[in-house]
């Protein structure tokens, strides 16, 4: 059960993802980050109405921390991007999110068997692959940005290792607390009233509602399995995000990104046993 959640996760996430960056291609990418931040508070509010959820010291606590790792990952990945070759900075920022969770997983006692090693073996050169990863534009003057790009992954691996400490009876809780870290980062970067105009578009408060919900069903695995499993299978979510360029934008897939999916299908599959 948790491996289909976290699957499902991950196909929202990289919806959402998709959603969001289509959107950031004609409108500023804080302000649909900010969009979809107030989109995912109003979903969260409906979820919590839905599901219910206990407050408490615990959850207001990892539900506040995780949130602004979110929110740190978010600029950090912004920051990186708008000085490192993509190839480099969004596929490291994807591996090191999927890693986190992983070491945190072993780190609070947490032993997979055999076969989900396999798989987390296999998800992280599945996750590069599938997001673009290569090496060729890589120079001395973009060590800032891959120092960037990994300080981005490190804290959303951070944003699902936090938001899995929650307490159990917390339902949706943590989830408020997520999105309202979250709006509260990214409200002073925007700033300008033209822009926070810019962040009320349809497909940023999608990508936002989307997002919200792939939280709900991490949150759901998180609580039902391993964290070190949950979290490599999220991290494949880059998968879904190629699919639909190709589907979507006539993206061609390159010959690695077929080979990223064979790995990630294999992953999928080992951590699944």
């Amino acid at each position: 059960m948790a491996s289909l959640l976290a699957l499902g996760a991950a196909a929202l996430f990289g919806t959402a993802d998709f959603v969001g960056g289509y959107a950031s291609r004609k409108v500023d990418a804080i302000a649909v980050a900010l969009g979809s931040n107030l989109a995912g508070l109003l979903t969260a509010l409906v979820l919590l109405a839905i599901v219910g959820g206990e407050w408490s010291v615990r959850t207001v606590a990892f539900g506040l921390l995780s949130g602004l790792a979110a929110a740190a990952g978010l600029t950090l990945l912004f920051t990186a991007l708008s000085s490192g070759p993509f190839q480099l900075v969004s596929p490291l920022a994807a591996v090191l999110s999927g890693v986190v969770p992983v070491v945190v997983g072993f780190g609070l006692g947490e032993r997979p068997g055999v076969l989900a090693v396999s798989g987390m073996m296999l998800a992280a050169p599945a996750v590069w692959l599938l997001a673009g990863g290569g090496f060729s534009g890589f120079d001395t003057s973009h060590r800032r940005a891959l120092l960037t790009a990994m300080a981005a992954g490190v804290a959303f691996g951070l944003f699902f290792s936090l938001l899995a400490q929650t307490s159990d009876d917390s339902g949706a809780a943590p989830l408020i607390l997520v999105k309202v870290a979250g709006v509260g980062v990214l409200a002073p970067l925007v700033g300008r009233a033209r822009a926070l105009g810019h962040a009320i578009t349809p497909l940023a408060l999608v990508s936002g509602s989307l997002d919200m919900l792939a939280n709900g069903l991490f949150l759901w695995a998180s609580r039902r399995g391993d964290l070190s499993v949950v979290g490599a299978l999220v991290a494949l979510f880059p998968a879904p995000n190629a699919v639909l360029a190709w589907a979507i934008l006539k993206e061609r897939l390159s010959s690695a990104q077929a080979v990223g999916f064979a790995l990630a299908l294999g992953a999928g599959v080992l951590l699944s046993s």
